[in-house]
């Protein structure tokens, strides 16, 4: 799994792309298992980029964009999933 910390500076431009396209909220985190993704697609693209065509690249941009809203769904599925279970959603 990628790393935030370990991914090269032309991954982590990837990735401000991707994060920019999904328009999340000001100050919004993803973390888990799709920002992995997303990191590992990122330096993929950045280590490849000599032998990706533009239309591949757009592609795969696009897939990236997706793996970030995964990831910005999970994290409020998981924080729905704790107030329910806190009894503060009203599911009974």
């Amino acid at each position: 799994m990628a790393d935030p910390r370990t991914v090269s500076p032309e991954a982590a431009e990837f990735l401000v792309i991707m994060i920019e396209e999904t328009r999340l909220p000001e100050g919004w985190d993803v973390s888990g298992f799709w920002l992995d993704a997303a990191q590992g697609l990122a330096q993929f693209m950045a280590d490849n980029k000599a032998h990706i065509r533009l239309d591949d690249a757009a592609m795969l941009t696009g897939i990236g964009c997706m793996l970030v809203e995964m990831a910005k769904r999970e994290r409020e599925a998981s924080a729905e999933a704790g107030r329910i279970l806190r009894s503060e959603g009203g599911v009974q």
